[in-house]
């Protein structure tokens, strides 16, 4: 699966669920290493960095991740729309 299908699918599970998100469209006009998906659930600021196959995050995503969990903030990688869906039931508690 290419990331920009993940992405389009995670998107859309999280708008059927409706849950408040931002696409963050990567490229020039959002700062390097900025997680391509930012939610709130639940009155928690939750980012997600989609990866898929053995891609890692890259430095500047290191940094964003450190910065968001040191400010309290959830950073997830999930590789696949199953993971992502398991990850946002886990915040909710089901």
């Amino acid at each position: 699966m290419r990331e920009n299908k993940l992405q389009t699918d995670c998107l859309k599970y999280l708008d059927s669920e409706g849950i408040y998100n931002i696409n963050t469209h990567g490229g020039g006009w959002t700062g390097k290493g900025t997680p391509d998906i930012v939610v709130c659930l639940d009155g928690r600021f939750v980012a997600f960095e989609l990866k898929v196959d053995k891609n890692d995050l890259e430095p500047a995503q290191r940094i964003h991740k450190k910065r968001i969990e040191k400010n309290g903030g959830r950073h997830y990688s999930p590789r696949t729309l199953t993971e992502f869906k398991e990850i946002i039931k886990e915040l909710r508690g089901r």
